[in-house]
């Protein structure tokens, strides 16, 4: 049953005109409604069916459809509205302590890519800092109450990995997660050091202007995370949607992928394959522009990597172990391969519980 109603939605994501008709579903049977609202709502892209269906003017075609999707659409409208509450909370903070900060992924799509806020559901609030900056940032959220709901491995970890420990600021219930920088140190996904000015812009949204990367280096982050999810065995249809918005946007979409391209030699692969399987998504005009890689794209994934919820632990942990492994120095190496094996006690107190070290190192190996 899975099957048909994913082939369903892909099709109603695209820019293509949707046929209900082509799909052997029963649009007025509340179960397959159900079925089909949840494994949209699961792929990330609930609401822009909704918004595909009013688009296309099949609302009265597909009342009972439209209802359920609706639902949805509201519930985002006002968790996004919330969120930014807590984003202009933010800017006025990092502002008064002279903290440059950029969106990165959901907020910055949300508001700056998609028609409307309410089209691209967000998860954790991802924020960019400069690397010199994103302790003084972490510090600063803490002393205005903000509380950790993760524990780094250690502090070689938590100053080596893309982001430091995720923190909550009540009376918002959002995770914040501040990066100093797009990957874990140590990934080939890492691009060299570039200066802040090259990297972010200022980008007028229907809300109002945000501080956001520019559209090069906001789709390099897009295709190489979703790439960096397959590698580490799962999709999200979001994520593919996502890329077509901003080739979309785009008045110039050979220029903007050549200027991605540029980046990062070591991330081409990762960024053209997204393209690739993310051109379904987009119309003909962006289909064109993109004839020219055409070559290097490859079959889209199994729809089983769709399925997945996240990626196998085994294969998480190879990764992190060859991002240590290519880390710089190997001062940086020994010290990220010692704190992987003997962890901070605060770790170790936080995920295994208090008494002595032999027996939380015992919970950890059993657990």
């Amino acid at each position: 049953m899975r099957q048909k109603h994913f082939e369903a939605i892909k099709a109603l994501a695209s820019e293509e005109a949707f046929n209900p008709g082509a799909y052997d579903i029963n649009w007025q049977d509340p179960a397959e409604l159900d079925a089909f609202v949840l494994l949209a709502e699961q792929g990330g892209v609930v609401s822009w069916c909704f918004h595909r269906l009013m688009q296309q003017g099949q609302g009265e075609q597909l009342p009972f459809l439209v209802a359920r999707l609706k639902k949805r659409y509201l519930a985002i409208l006002v968790d996004n509205q919330q969120r930014l509450q807590l984003y202009k909370h933010l800017k006025q903070l990092f502002g008064d302590n002279n903290i440059p900060f950029a969106l990165l992924k959901g907020m910055a799509l949300a508001f700056t890519v998609y028609p409307h806020e309410a089209l691209r559901p967000m998860g954790d609030l991802d924020i960019l800092v400069p690397a010199d900056k994103v302790l003084q940032a972490r510090d600063l959220l803490i002393h205005n109450g903000a509380r950790s709901t993760h524990v780094p491995i250690s502090a070689w970890h938590e100053m080596h990995n893309a982001h430091v420990r995720p923190l909550v600021l009540p009376p918002y219930r959002y995770m914040i997660e501040l990066h100093s920088r797009l990957y874990a140190d140590g990934s080939y996904l890492l691009p060299k050091t570039a200066r802040w000015e090259d990297m972010v812009c200022q980008k007028a949204g229907s809300l109002g202007t945000f501080s956001v990367m520019s559209d090069p280096w906001l789709l390099y982050h897009l295709c190489t995370h979703l790439y960096y999810g397959y590698e580490m065995g799962g999709l999200r249809l979001g994520w593919l949607i996502d890329i077509a918005r901003v080739l979309e946007q785009s008045d110039d979409v050979a220029a903007l992928v050549r200027a991605t391209l540029a980046i990062h030699k070591p991330g081409r692969k990762a960024v053209l394959r997204a393209l690739g399987w993310s051109a379904q998504f987009t119309g003909y005009r962006v289909r064109e522009s993109l004839k020219e890689w055409s070559s290097s794209f490859i079959q889209e994934p199994s729809i089983k990597l769709y399925m997945s919820a996240k990626g196998e632990e085994a294969l998480h942990r190879r990764i992190v172990l060859q991002q240590l492994l290519h880390s710089g120095g190997l001062r940086n190496k020994v010290a990220g391969l010692w704190h992987q094996v003997f962890p901070s006690r605060e770790y170790m107190r936080h995920y295994f519980g208090e008494g002595p070290l032999w027996k939380q190192h015992l919970r950890r190996l059993t657990s």
